[in-house]
């Protein structure tokens, strides 16, 4: 290698802004399926998307300053695993309830655990590089869903912000702001505006179907149901073709959580292999350069 080319970054080690702002944006989309959709959810996901942008934009800054101590990479490896089991254990509840009823928990969380694994396996950055047509197939499903119910939404369930809009805005917090601090705090310099975008973004997209879930099942019958946004999915179909619009919707928003994921284990992996890979990568790169050293 030219004695030149030894301060450029590779390829592999840059991550884009347009693929961290991608990857942001799934975390908000990923609480889809699962938040309750009452009168107030529109504007609870708004609030909570808005403050945690701004979480992720200043994380994001400081950021290059907490990776430079190996303390705090295990600290943010320890913080990274109550948001990773927790969206596991919600994505095997809702395969269980909707698609795969006999078979037991333990299996689709297996399966979901090493899928995450080989997801990791690739490095943060392909991760992000992958998260940029996911978001996209996902806001196209979300925007069509939403085009093919449109007709059917009544407005008289539309209700003003009311006492329940702090509550559930701390509830969508809860569930989105430790993933989003984890991955923020492990991006790499400049990249504090494309996590804020993204996040506001995938926070549209999260206030939008849920004012569509509200509008289209009524803030009673949505109470009733495990899964209101998944619900109201099926309520969108195009002829004999797609009767069951809640698969369509719910596969890209599974793929959303599983990013959101892979992200997660990287940032748990991080401490032990510094590649935000599996060791299995590391060593495998550590051997390629190896045998490109020049003689």
């Amino acid at each position: 290698m030219a004695a030149g080319s030894e301060g450029v970054q590779p390829v592999r080690d840059r991550m884009f802004p347009r693929w961290g702002a991608a990857l942001f944006a799934l975390l908000p989309i990923s609480e889809i399926l699962y938040t309750p959709v009452t009168g107030q959810t529109v504007y609870a996901a708004a609030l909570a998307s808005l403050i945690c942008a701004l979480a992720c934009a200043g994380a994001a800054r400081i950021a290059p300053h907490w990776q430079g101590y190996r303390v705090l990479q295990w600290l943010l490896a320890l913080l990274a695993i109550w948001p990773l089991c927790r969206s596991l254990a919600r994505m095997g509840i809702f395969l269980q309830q909707t698609v795969f009823g006999k078979r037991p928990l333990w299996s689709l969380l297996l399966l979901l655990a090493v899928c995450t694994l080989l997801a990791a396996s690739t490095g943060l950055n392909r991760c992000a590089m992958w998260a940029l047509p996911v978001a996209w197939l996902t806001g196209t499903v979300i925007a069509l869903s939403g085009v093919l119910t449109m007709t059917q939404l009544n407005l008289s369930y539309w209700q003003a912000p009311g006492a329940s809009l702090p509550s559930q805005t701390l509830d969508i917090l809860r569930s989105l702001l430790p993933a989003a601090l984890v991955i923020a705090l492990s991006l790499p310099d400049g990249l504090a505006g494309s996590a804020s975008r993204g996040m506001a973004a995938g926070g549209a997209l999260f206030a939008l179907i849920s004012m569509r879930a509200a509008l289209l099942l009524g803030v009673h019958t949505a109470a009733l149901l495990p899964f209101p946004n998944f619900s109201a999915a099926g309520l969108a179909a195009i002829g004999d073709f797609a009767r069951h619009g809640e698969v369509f919707f719910s596969v890209p928003l599974l793929l959303c959580e599983l990013g959101r994921c892979a992200a997660l284990a990287c940032v748990l992996l991080l401490p032990v292999t510094r590649t935000y890979g599996v060791p299995r990568l590391k060593l495998r790169l550590s051997g390629r350069n190896k045998q490109r050293k020049p003689r």
